[in-house]
């Protein structure tokens, strides 16, 4: 079986969010289990058409999407459709069994290309739609009828848990008997190696033993919601007398982050990382001991399961997939969204009782196990089965 994934970005060669590591780490499973794999993406400055990255195929496609500066608004979109137009272009003339696609990528293949494989969407968040104002006519106006229009044409839709679902059942009309679970996975077995060999102390990092660590990865992004975990953090400095945070990861809110930290002068409790290595990440979630994912919305935040595979207990927002995998009171606590207020009563009972943090630790490697990255893997392989025969 030949499955091929369109991204217009993947890890690493775009970055280190969630749906990059997502694509990566699903197609070097299903590679695992004898799945044949190419991925085609967008152009990397730089970077030849083709490169091999642990034996996956890496297939570069013109053009590099714009997606900073001044005209991101304009370009964003222009760069993204002739991106998708160039996919279609080359799928054509390629034998393969099933598509598994995300986003809008394949926007001109679905309508134009009648004969033609599986198509599997994975639409990763509907954060575009769940914006307000200004934004939100913005997004619905450019995105909207190419998402349906995706959708419908789609075979499936892979969804990344039952919240998710209801969103595109309610928002884009679409019947629930044509979308399928697949949530995201963590690679258990890579981050227990990592983490058996603690090469980095809280002294390497400036911190003491007795510090009270809160981490946060992320994307600094606006529906990530750092902001409301800097003003949490501000009402914890005066309560927790060595409270300290990592944050990790760079976005387009890192300055206005930096300027707020600056404001409330948190800037020597607070250690920021940019691009980390994963060696070094899963040792920065094991140094912590409580894992704040302060989002506003999106799908099922990997860097959850990453922080639950360390044994972390974690204080989410009551939003998106969260609580799919946050039961509260049991491995953690779910808290208002865009409530500075409400993280640090999260974090403050768990300050308050280590037994019951050393347990809710136990419990998130209790159901963390559910999201191991080849069960994951064999969800699609049925699925993609399954589609295969309904063809014959």
């Amino acid at each position: 079986m030949k499955v091929i994934f369109t991204t217009r970005s993947v890890y690493p060669f775009h970055g280190y969010g969630g749906m990059e590591r997502y694509i990566f780490f699903l197609a070097k499973h299903l590679k695992e289990k004898g799945i044949d794999i190419e991925i085609i993406t967008s152009k990397v400055e730089a970077k030849n058409l083709k490169e091999t990255y642990e034996g996956i195929d890496y297939i570069f496609l013109p053009p590099q999407i714009m997606s900073k500066g001044i005209f991101k608004f304009l370009m964003f979109p222009i760069t993204y459709h002739l991106f998708a137009f160039n996919i279609a272009r080359y799928l054509k003339n390629i034998d393969f069994d099933i598509l598994h696609s995300i986003g809008g990528s394949p926007l001109f293949y679905n309508i134009f290309v009648k004969k033609r494989p599986p198509v599997v969407n994975q639409p990763f968040g509907l954060e575009p739609f769940k914006a307000k104002g200004l934004q939100k006519i913005y997004n619905y106006l450019l995105w909207y009828f190419p998402a349906k229009c995706i959708f419908k044409t789609s075979d499936v839709i892979a969804s990344e848990g039952e919240n998710q679902t209801q969103d595109i059942i309610k928002i884009f009309n679409i019947a629930k008997e044509k979308i399928f679970n697949l949530p995201d996975g963590v690679d258990i077995q890579t981050i227990e190696k990592h983490t058996a060999n603690h090469n980095i102390t809280r002294a390497d990092i400036g911190l003491k033993p007795t510090d009270f660590v809160l981490i946060n990865v992320n994307r600094l992004a606006p529906n990530k919601g750092v902001n409301y975990l800097i003003d949490a953090l501000n009402i914890l400095k005066k309560t927790i007398k060595d409270v300290k945070l990592i944050i990790i990861g760079t976005g387009s809110e890192e300055f206005k982050i930096l300027k707020q930290i600056e404001n409330y002068g948190l800037k020597d409790i607070i250690l920021h990382f940019k691009n980390v290595e994963d060696k070094k990440l899963y040792n920065y979630y094991n140094l912590s001991d409580v894992f704040v994912c302060p989002t506003l919305y999106e799908g099922l935040p990997i860097v959850i399961l990453e922080a639950m595979v360390c044994g972390l207990p974690i204080v989410a927002t009551n939003t998106s997939e969260n609580p799919q995998v946050v039961k509260d009171k049991i491995n953690g606590y779910l808290v208002p969204v865009a409530s500075g207020t409400g993280i640090a009563d999260g974090v403050l009972k768990l300050f308050n009782n280590s037994q019951q943090r050393k347990q809710m630790g136990i419990k998130s490697k209790e159901i963390i196990r559910d999201y191991d990255w080849r069960i994951i893997a064999k969800k699609a392989i049925d699925k993609y089965k399954q589609l295969i025969e309904n063809e014959k």
